[in-house]
């Protein structure tokens, strides 16, 4: 192959960044909404943050429940008695009550988790080592994020079974409740909106993403204060990486500890600049992010549009490789697909052959060959493949030649 074209397909593979996608979510205004994440394969959920108050955690073992508390819902312990002051409960000094918030570390550490003084101690009950139930010993004032007042009483959880009864703090309009996890094992939490007496189903299987965007409280200088900011799932790990002169170029996370709080990321990436009324990015900070796959991937925030429209765009890239190769001493030496995901009929390949022939094959996850194409040529190729309309979805581009096969993941929006 000539030498300066050999240059210059290296030049478009090294500066293209074939892995480096630039995303784009929004939480629309005023943070209404909440958005789960893939690193692999994108946005997963986008969905109204304002439709619940209570979130019950479904793993084993675990009796742990949140509140929305980025949202408004706050939650206050009855500081007067225990739960058999549930008829004559006084909420005349409510405003001199301290609220709880939950952890902004540990998904599995509640507003309802906390105040625990003994090992059996969940916070809001007693664990019974010879029934295994947790028996509510706590009353609470919540006011829901819909701006009510309500007294609320987690009575008890019995064989997966949440049982708890909330009333108006006169003690009108008492109402009996229950969420069963078992119908919810695939997920974090089951949630619970009191203002509408449901049980809501909104969390994307636990599996399927890796951070989310919301509104959470944290501690700003001391005190409890609302953000907006990005919280990783549960196994995730994460390690943040600053003062550097070009992150987007920056790839050595092997030189930086992963961490497993859930804000790393954090909400403060950005801050907010009085003099242009904007937010202004961090340009010397990095995250590369553990996937439950174990794939390794970098983070950089581009903008963050604040409330008037909650839009957030980033740029993630696979530091892992994406590569499958079944002969590493095969003919294709190297193989690269871009743009990945694609959400039009255009794909482009990148590859060095040693053979003159080589053979492309898109299967989908059921393992049917959707497209198939012979090239000739060989050396350094660079292709460009008009496909067939392909439904949304997860591909796998098999590139082969005599012994060697090379595969890569494509997503299609």
């Amino acid at each position: 192959m000539n030498k300066t074209l050999y240059s210059f397909l290296i030049l478009i593979l090294i500066n293209f960044n074939v892995l480096a996608q630039t995303q784009t979510i929004s939480l629309q205004p005023s943070y209404a909404n909440q958005s789960f994440f893939s690193l692999e394969n994108g946005e997963v959920a986008n969905l109204d943050n304002t439709d619940w108050d209570l979130a019950f955690s479904t793993a084993t073992m675990s009796s742990s429940i949140r509140i929305n508390g980025g949202m408004g819902t706050e939650l206050y312990l009855y500081p007067l008695g225990d739960t058999t002051d549930w008829n004559s409960f006084n909420s005349s000094n409510i405003t001199s009550w301290l609220p709880i918030h939950n952890s902004d570390t540990n998904w599995f550490l509640g507003a309802f988790d906390k105040n625990s003084s003994s090992m059996f101690d969940m916070g809001w009950g007693m664990y019974s080592m010879i029934t295994h139930y947790v028996t509510g010993d706590s009353l609470y004032a919540i006011k829901t994020v819909g701006g009510d007042w309500k007294k609320l009483w987690i009575q008890q959880l019995a064989n997966d079974v949440y049982s708890f009864k909330y009333a108006n703090l006169d003690g009108t309009n008492e109402i009996n409740a229950t969420v069963d996890k078992t119908n919810y094992t695939d997920k974090n939490f089951v949630y619970f909106s009191i203002d509408q007496n449901i049980v809501l189903d909104r969390e994307p299987i636990s599996q399927d993403w890796d951070i989310t965007f919301t509104k959470y409280i944290t501690p700003v200088q001391g005190m409890p204060y609302g953000v907006t900011g990005v919280l990783s799932n549960s196994g995730i790990q994460v390690a943040k990486v600053d003062n550097l002169s070009d992150p987007n170029n920056y790839t050595d996370y092997s030189q930086h500890t992963m961490m497993s709080e859930m804000n790393t990321i954090g909400y403060d990436w950005k801050d907010f600049d009085m003099s242009s009324f904007s937010y202004i990015i961090d340009s010397d900070r990095c995250y590369f992010l553990k996937d439950l796959n174990n794939k390794v991937w970098r983070i950089i925030f581009n903008s963050f549009e604040g409330s008037s429209t909650g839009i957030v765009e980033f740029n993630t890239q696979e530091m892992t490789s994406s590569t499958f190769i079944s002969n590493l001493d095969g003919d294709i030496s190297s193989f690269n697909i871009y743009p990945n995901p694609i959400s039009d009929n255009y794909l482009n390949l990148i590859y060095d052959n040693s053979s003159d022939n080589t053979e492309l094959n898109i299967f989908d996850i059921t393992g049917k060959n959707v497209f198939n194409k012979l090239f000739e040529g060989n050396g350094f190729q660079l292709r460009s493949i008009n496909l067939p309309n392909l439904n949304k979805g997860i591909y796998i581009v098999s590139l082969s030649s005599k012994g060697s096969v090379l595969q890569k993941k494509l997503v299609v929006r």
